[in-house]
């Protein structure tokens, strides 16, 4: 195992350019141990003015974040007509195989759908992938009017959403070498919306 990993076995934190996260051990459906880091985030909250503008660097954070829970789902309408979310849910989560390696892994990340309305990275679980030598990354985005909207100008320019996936991305290039991940072997995929993404 390199050792980016610091501190105790029952939840590894990791020191990454961001700042240092605590993160849990789970098991894949086979049985194997897995740690999770749960909640990164990714970029600033999307709020006030920054609510329909492209999104900010999260930047750096002091001491050692909880990583053992998921962050905010983006805002949606739920099909039984309720709201769901928070508006603070730029982040993402990253799960890596607990095995002895002795090279970076290749890094997969999941965008997933939902017709851009609905959704959240964390509602695919990353137990079948754990069973591989790969490290698994789910980013949120903003849907519906908050990440889509364009009013034809300069005031709304529109696909936040895609914007947050963008910054996702940079924000993975930049840190998973701390969790294990070769920044130069990054694979997108996704399902549904995330798929056209």
């Amino acid at each position: 195992m390199f050792d980016f990993f610091k501190g105790s076995p029952d939840g590894k934190i990791v020191e990454t350019p961001s700042g240092y996260i605590k993160g849990i051990v789970s098991k894949s459906r086979d049985g194997r141990d897995f740690f999770e880091w749960r909640g990164i985030p990714f970029g600033k909250a999307p709020i006030g003015p920054l609510r329909f503008a492209s999104p900010v660097p999260f930047g750096k954070w002091h001491g050692v974040r909880d990583g053992s829970k998921f962050g905010g789902r983006c805002p949606e309408i739920s099909e039984f007509g309720t709201d769901l979310g928070d508006e603070d849910c730029l982040n993402l989560n990253v799960s890596v195989p607990k095995v002895n390696f002795k090279q970076l892994l290749p890094v997969m990340v999941f965008i997933h759908g939902g017709a851009f309305q609905e959704g959240t990275g964390s509602i695919y679980k990353p137990d079948y992938l754990m069973d591989e030598d790969v490290v698994y990354v789910n980013p949120n985005y903003r849907l519906g009017v908050l990440g889509f909207l364009n009013t034809g100008d300069t005031v709304i320019r529109g696909n936040m959403g895609l914007k947050d996936q963008a910054l996702a991305l940079r924000w993975i290039k930049d840190n998973i070498q701390a969790f294990g991940g070769d920044p130069n072997n990054i694979t997108i995929f996704g399902q549904s919306a995330g798929g056209a993404s």
